[in-house]
């Protein structure tokens, strides 16, 4: 065992990403021999251990002078997906001692929005025991002789759900064999299974789409971790034009699964995302608040978050995700080839990696 003990503070609970990488480092920690407590103050039965407060929340919370009379060492663990974090958080977080953030993408943000402690990549991990090429598909019989794009994401304005859907429906039409997947979920009490479709149907109306399009299944009832395996191992491709990921873990999911994915070529998942294993969608950095005033706009859009000066994030090019798209239609081949080449990648994104990452932050003084 090592000479600290961790209090972990973060959201264990949730099943969002940010809920699943919180219990996926304090799980990797431990397996480091790390002393971790989540939640709470540190326990008097370790008094001659260092104490180390690893708060996996927002930076505006946490009440440093309090915390200060029970820990030694008080390390920040964030994320962030546009270009500059929220101008409020930048004096917060240099009151800590450290920060550990996952990608490149989380450094540089961090360090040109005016941060001053000393910033530490330590990267997030997936289980390729657990996403694999061999987990059962996800049953639909739909999906049967056809070619098959899946999407896993909630429905907010940052995962770009429109330009998605548009593509898809202009690039292709009810004589092409594909399928577009979609496993999604709303933010509130209102945004329902029936609301989001509600939402996706009016959307087509707007656009003034005529044709017979090709099928699209919406899914947002809540799935098994089985089932969800089988999303990704369903597909022939994982294709999001998100705007902005702070990593993207259904984009490591999906690779891990032998599923290549199309993803926009900026963000945090450019660290792990290549023309190797993923076919790249161009963009132009933009103002959030372009997108958001844009007639096309159909999901939440978390605009007080979005919306501090300077703030840059990707807007995808239209054209080149229906290129994107056609091409991986028109090339299962090349699919497979990227597929394979995608779970020997993340082979070296594992937890425990993490874990030793983010352990030897804790012990420095």
């Amino acid at each position: 065992m090592t000479n600290i003990q961790v209090v972990w503070r973060g959201p264990v609970k949730r099943s969002t990403g940010l809920g699943i990488s919180s219990r996926e480092y304090v799980s990797a920690l431990r397996r480091q021999g790390v002393n971790v407590k989540v939640g709470g103050s540190p326990s008097k039965s370790t008094v001659k251990k260092r104490k180390v407060l690893i708060y996996h929340q927002l930076p505006s919370i946490l009440n440093m002078e309090r915390e200060r009379k029970q820990f030694d060492r008080i390390i920040l663990n964030t994320v962030w997906e546009t270009t500059r974090i929220p101008r409020g958080w930048v004096s917060k977080i240099n009151k800590f001692d450290a920060v550990c953030v996952p990608t490149t993408h989380n450094k540089t943000a961090l360090s040109k929005s005016g941060v001053k402690i000393p910033i530490f990549k330590v990267p997030h991990g997936v289980h390729v025991d657990k996403y694999k090429p061999g987990n059962k598909k996800y049953h639909l019989p739909i999906a049967k002789g056809r070619f098959v794009f899946v999407s896993i994401f909630g429905f907010q304005h940052r995962k770009n759900p429109e330009a998605l859907l548009r593509a898809y429906w202009e690039q292709f039409s009810a004589a092409d064999k594909v399928l577009l997947v979609i496993k999604t979920n709303g933010y509130a009490r209102h945004e329902t299974g029936q609301w989001i479709r509600n939402r996706i149907a009016n959307y087509r109306k707007r656009l003034g789409i005529n044709k017979k399009t090709a099928p699209i299944v919406v899914i947002t009832q809540f799935m098994s971790p089985n089932q969800l395996k089988g999303i990704y191992t369903l597909g022939n491709v994982f294709v999001l034009p998100t705007r902005g990921e702070g990593v993207g873990m259904p984009f490591l999911e999906s690779l891990s699964s032998g599923v290549p994915v199309i993803a926009t070529g900026w963000g945090g998942q450019m660290d792990y995302l290549n023309d190797g294993n993923s076919f790249l969608v161009k963009y132009k950095l933009k103002n959030p608040q372009s997108g958001m005033n844009s007639r096309h706009t159909i999901a939440r859009k978390f605009r007080s978050l979005f919306s501090g000066k300077g703030q840059r994030w990707a807007e995808p090019i239209l054209s080149s995700l229906k290129g994107k798209m056609s091409l991986a239609y028109r090339r299962p081949e090349l699919c497979k080839k990227k597929g394979l080449k995608g779970r020997m990648d993340m082979k070296k994104y594992s937890w425990n990696r993490a874990g030793a990452a983010l352990k030897q932050v804790a012990e420095m003084k």
